[in-house]
């Protein structure tokens, strides 16, 4: 697949989901990773291709996200609530896109986890990290998008290129 049908299957999971399961609505895409403090979650798959995608939102986005998600004030929100809902929403997004990339490919998606900055690539310290945020791997499709309470950025990350098995049979 193309990078250029990657980063749009990256654009219409992330606005399903969050328009379908969250009640938001993307004010449209970023030139670039929203600086400054993340919370992100992140996740391995196993299938053809294996990969992994990370989901780097904002503080305030995570916050009003999983208060939409989960019905409550953002006040009420403890950092357990708001972490179990940034996990949720990097799997239905990643759960998306490998549906619309590889829609004949079973995929085993491990369970979300919260990462810390510098755990979601190399650690701190590393070559590719700066200011403890590492780099976007070199083969990684990345798409930023802007909420009205802040920025989110989904990174999916292929050991091998991602193609449909109709693209495969027409190479």
């Amino acid at each position: 697949m193309t990078d250029t049908r990657l980063r749009q299957a990256l654009a219409e999971s992330l606005d399903e989901v969050l328009e379908k399961m969250f009640f938001v609505r993307s004010l449209g895409e970023l030139a670039g990773p929203a600086a400054g403090p993340v919370t992100a979650a992140h996740l391995t798959f196993e299938g053809d291709p294996p990969g992994s995608l990370t989901l780097r939102m904002t503080p305030a986005a995570a916050r009003s996200v999983a208060a939409d998600f989960l019905g409550e004030e953002e006040a009420e929100l403890s950092p357990r609530q708001i972490g179990e809902v940034v996990c949720e929403l990097a799997n239905m997004i990643c759960g998306s896109v490998l549906s619309r990339v590889e829609r004949n490919t079973t995929f085993r998606l491990s369970a979300p986890r919260l990462v810390a900055s510098g755990e979601e690539g190399e650690p701190p310290g590393e070559p590719g990290v700066t200011d403890g945020v590492p780099a976007v791997p070199v083969n990684a499709t990345t798409y930023a998008t802007e909420i009205g309470s802040g920025a989110i950025t989904v990174i999916f990350n292929t050991e091998t290129p991602a193609w449909s098995t109709a693209e495969k049979s027409e190479c």
